[in-house]
């Protein structure tokens, strides 16, 4: 059997990161993105790049981690790792993020909104880290982090008009793909604007609630009742 071997196409590779990159953010459009991979590597903007790949030019692979590294941050940190002594684990569930370890954990929601909860699991282990408030300011960007991570992975996987309003103020729920600058909650009828589902990847910015409680009409619960005429 004769083996072909075809070159990679870095190129492509650049157009997916800018491309994610770009939906994940849900405040950048794309050729902001791809003005930024592009000076990433030395080129003024994205239309010089171009020009330069229809010459045959490719990026190299130390390109493309100088780009993710702009366009995702420099920061990174694994899914297992220690701080100080102290080993941690990181992970998400239904895309709720969770940064363990003996005794204790930091618990953040899926909305950008969700503020991390510092938990105690086992009150036997007495000297618990997550008490030592140095130990939790090394411990909570990792957590941070790893949200964001989750999030960015969230918004890659919907629509870009889902994290990204149109001219007017319109936002596509990423679910039934409805549109509209206007947004209630059936748990708690808080009104948001499409602007506020996008950024809090559409969950209710007031009381937390997940894209399934977001509706484009008022939710009504019952019909009030016509109290005006009813009898004395």
């Amino acid at each position: 059997m004769e083996w072909i071997m075809t070159a990679h196409d870095y190129l492509k590779d650049l157009k997916r990161i800018a491309k994610d990159c770009a939906r994940a953010s849900g405040a950048e459009q794309l050729h902001e993105v791809q003005k930024r991979a592009a000076q990433a590597i030395g080129f003024a903007h994205w239309h010089a790049l171009a020009s330069k790949a229809k010459m045959g030019w490719q990026p190299t692979v130390d390109d493309i981690v100088r780009v993710e590294e702009i366009l995702r941050g420099e920061e990174s940190y694994p899914d297992e790792g220690l701080i100080g002594q102290h080993p941690y684990k990181l992970d998400d569930v239904l895309r709720d993020t969770r940064m363990r370890g003996r005794g204790w954990c930091i618990y953040i929601g899926e909305a950008p909104s969700s503020k991390p909860q510092l938990l105690i699991t086992d009150r036997r282990f007495k000297n618990n880290p997550i008490q030592d408030p140095d130990f939790v300011a090394k411990a909570l960007p990792i957590a941070k982090w790893k949200a964001k991570q989750v999030r960015a992975e969230i918004a890659r996987d919907w629509p870009r008009n889902s994290t990204k309003p149109d001219a007017e103020g319109r936002a596509m729920h990423p679910l039934n793909h409805v549109r509209s600058d206007k947004w209630y909650c059936m748990h708690c009828d808080g009104e948001s604007s499409g602007i506020q589902m996008a950024q809090n990847l559409w969950h209710c910015p007031y009381c937390g609630a997940t894209p399934l409680d977001m509706l484009s009409e008022p939710f009504l619960t019952a019909e009030q009742p016509d109290t005006e005429n009813a009898p004395a």
